[in-house]
């Protein structure tokens, strides 16, 4: 090993041993738990969310690729649930720990996981730049942003991001280690594992990554440059026009409001409707949505931005990987679990329209009362 090396490893040492290392063995302790409940509530939470945005009330280009991005979401919390009663709880832990069958499912898990919530990445990109057409180009909307454009967005989303995450597949390997009954008390073995006739455990299986030092470095440039850092780059940059245009159609709106008063051209009258909205109009629903899509954006950077940095200095120093990735890979795993689950409560808290459908599928659903005039609707019908 070449003197460079020696002082990237001491480096990466530096940095993350011995607070990396502590904070990893506390925390672990607990995240299984806390991933299984938030997986629980965010599987139910995108279930429903799915079967709101799909009526047929709800149809848009919108919420086409928000039930696209539920999906989604959804799936990453089914697959995460086994993975984490496996590995981080006793409840699975203890069953076969070490056999071939599991060391596959993590293999899956990995690629999977990280497929999915590439797509998830990728549809909130579309649905960013889908809204920026909305707001900017107004009348343009309904040629780029029409039914078949949003279908075809979110078939290639669904379509190539496996493609994209394939890299992933060669960057690890199912290998089968033999340990003998007196060794190191790190390692775990099954309580239904036997001892045969020579003192030995049967063999171990795990996933490992790659000893192609060039392929790992490839692999975490494409994973933090192309998955992670370019999509961030791209919202925060949408964000913020997002933002510029709200501010500067509500300094519109207040100057046309001010005007409206001295208003004699209908022909104006007409262009403050359009444009302003009344606090009843077109323009608020339109100015409410665009909101809940910011605060979306700002939830999903909150989320990824820190993952996407930490990529991208793994990338630049690849030894960082076995030190300092493992140390604070629970948390970024959680943080991404946290973004893809609370969707369902900024819908409610920002959209009208889909609280009153959800309340109206939830009577159909649930033995819920309902309004006394609903009530007597029903009864008349």
């Amino acid at each position: 090993m070449s003197s460079t090396e020696n002082d990237g490893n001491a480096a990466s040492v530096a940095y993350c041993v011995p607070g990396g290392q502590i904070f990893q063995s506390v925390y672990v302790q607990v995240h299984g738990y806390i991933a299984l409940i938030i997986c629980l509530l965010g599987s139910a939470a995108n279930s429903v969310n799915i079967a709101v945005l799909s009526r047929k009330e709800m149809a848009s280009s919108t919420n086409s690729i928000l039930t696209g991005l539920a999906v989604a979401d959804l799936l990453v919390m089914l697959d995460y649930i086994p993975f984490a009663l496996h590995i981080y709880t006793k409840i699975g832990s203890e069953y076969n720990r070490n056999s071939y069958g599991w060391a596959v499912f993590v293999y899956f898990h990995s690629i999977f996981s990280q497929t999915f919530h590439t797509i998830s990445i990728w549809l909130t990109i579309t649905l960013a730049v889908w809204r920026y057409i909305a707001i900017k180009f107004p009348q343009k909307n309904r040629t780029l942003c029409n039914k078949r454009n949003t279908n075809i967005a979110i078939t290639v989303a669904y379509a190539v991001c496996p493609i994209l995450c394939l890299p992933i597949y060669f960057a690890m390997n199912i290998r089968e280690t033999v340990v003998s009954k007196n060794a190191s008390e790190n390692t775990t073995w099954s309580e239904t594992d036997s001892v045969n006739a020579t003192g030995s455990r049967p063999p171990a299986y795990a996933l490992q990554m790659t000893d192609n030092t060039d392929l790992l470095t490839a692999i975490f440039w494409i994973y933090s440059v192309f998955i992670k850092l370019i999509p961030c780059v791209v919202l925060s940059i949408l964000s913020v026009l997002l933002i510029l245009k709200m501010k500067s159609s509500d300094r519109r709106r207040q100057k046309l409001l001010k005007k409206s008063a001295i208003t004699t051209s209908e022909g104006e009258k007409t262009r403050l409707n359009e444009d302003g909205g009344g606090r009843r109009g077109g323009g608020g629903r339109t100015d409410r949505t665009t909101r809940m899509l910011v605060a979306l954006l700002g939830l999903f950077l909150a989320t990824e931005l820190p993952q996407a940095l930490f990529g991208l200095l793994t990338a630049i120093a690849p030894h960082l990987f076995g030190v300092c990735y493992y140390a604070f890979g629970e948390v970024m795993d959680l943080m991404a679990l946290v973004g893809s689950a609370v969707n369902f409560v900024l819908y409610c808290s920002m959209s009208r329209q889909f609280r009153s459908t959800f309340t109206r599928l939830a009577r159909k659903v649930l033995p819920l009362p309902r309004p006394e005039g609903e009530a007597l609707v029903s009864l008349k019908a």
